[in-house]
């Protein structure tokens, strides 16, 4: 836990990944008796993917999380003047739920019924009424490969689903080339430079069960 540095006026309501109800809550079962943290440790209180007896924080791939990662004290502060951490380190064991009630941290504006997004980078998720964009820009097309021509705002990474006029849908991004072409899932043939937008977001089975600003902590129930 971290040194104190600011008093609120009324205490905070919970902390992410806290179960949110008294309700039945269920896990993902482990293919060879154990899950345990991937190389880079597994955050709590966000979603994460399952591979084998590996957990992640994140995908390269834009499919929907294997669950999420309730708070139970279990992550370990090994990192050197750190006041305080959320990260389970690598092969520690990890229990994922695919089935509650938790308390998330929503990173947009979140209204009740609205659809609970997973980032695949990160793992943090976003109660929204569809996914929300992370890059607009312009991009033309060769075969498989995808080249920017113009960034309006954002970034572009390896996973993302790719939405342009004449590219078929669900297309993602399976390579970056680091000079501004992009390896792509679907082979869209030759377009000029037009509008393209992003994101990294992959619906979950989680909805938001309360209403909360960005940032802020709401209720995500899968029991809909």
């Amino acid at each position: 836990m971290g040194f104190q540095t600011s008093i609120n006026q009324y205490p905070a309501p919970a902390v992410e990944g806290d179960f949110a109800s008294a309700n039945p809550r269920a896990n993902v079962l482990p293919s060879d008796e154990r899950m345990v943290a991937d190389a880079d440790g597994v955050t709590i209180g966000n979603f994460a993917w399952v591979t084998g007896t590996s957990v992640s924080s994140s995908s390269e791939t834009p499919v929907a999380p294997a669950g999420f990662i309730h708070r139970d004290h279990q992550a370990l502060n090994y990192v050197l003047l750190s006041e305080s951490t959320m990260v389970i380190p690598e092969g520690y064991g990890v229990t994922v739920h695919n089935q509650g009630d938790f308390w998330d941290r929503t990173e947009a504006t979140a209204t009740v019924g609205q659809t609970v997004f997973a980032d695949i980078h990160t793992g943090n998720g976003a109660a929204a009424d569809s996914a929300p964009q992370t890059f607009e820009g312009t991009a033309s097309f060769a075969t498989n490969a995808m080249t920017v021509t113009a960034t309006t705002s954002g970034a572009l990474a390896v996973g993302d689903v790719i939405t342009s006029a004449g590219v078929d849908e669900g297309t993602y991004i399976t390579a970056d080339n680091g000079d501004g072409t992009y390896g792509l899932s679907t082979s869209p043939g030759t377009i000029s430079a037009q509008a393209v937008t992003a994101s990294s977001y992959v619906a979950t089975k989680w909805t938001a069960a309360s209403a909360a600003e960005a940032d802020e902590l709401i209720k995500i129930t899968s029991w809909v």
